[in-house]
């Protein structure tokens, strides 16, 4: 019993820090999308890898359900509107009834949201990224 209590203890310990880490690697990733340069979904740049926001949003979206839509919920609420296009996007997927009420609110919205889809870089109206969410255009990225 003595031999595998420290065992046990090391365990222990190593869970509490892998924890940890998590926990802040989470809030590292919501900071990342509450000051995002960008909304992009898919490759981009001349090797068409993800942007980190992008990775940051799906580290969000793989969360327990409550837990990302919480986080969504704040960077719709607190984000630019990058953030705000992230949040969207991730609530489409999340929770439709949500959606479509964050949606109206997107539609109305004078916001201007920097994007970029491959190479080209590009400021459209929030409004404008709420109706291609609706009609679907990010969807491939978002499953």
């Amino acid at each position: 019993m003595l031999i595998a209590l420290p065992w046990i203890l090391s365990f222990g310990i190593l869970g509490i820090a892998f924890e940890a880490h998590r926990k802040a690697d989470i809030a590292r990733m919501q900071e990342t999308l509450e000051v995002a340069n960008m909304f992009s979904l898919g490759g981009v740049g001349f090797s068409g890898t993800s942007s980190q926001e992008e990775l940051a949003f799906k580290s969000i979206l793989v969360l327990p359900s409550d837990t990302a839509k919480q986080r969504l919920e704040r960077l719709y609420s607190s984000g630019n509107p990058q953030a705000m296009s992230y949040a969207l996007a991730g609530m489409r997927k999340l929770d439709p009834k949500r959606y479509a009420e964050l949606i109206a609110s997107a539609r109305t919205s004078d916001a201007t949201v920097h994007t970029m889809s491959g190479c080209i870089m590009t400021n459209e109206k929030l409004r404008k990224i709420a109706d291609e969410l609706d009609s679907g255009k990010y969807d491939p990225w978002l499953r």
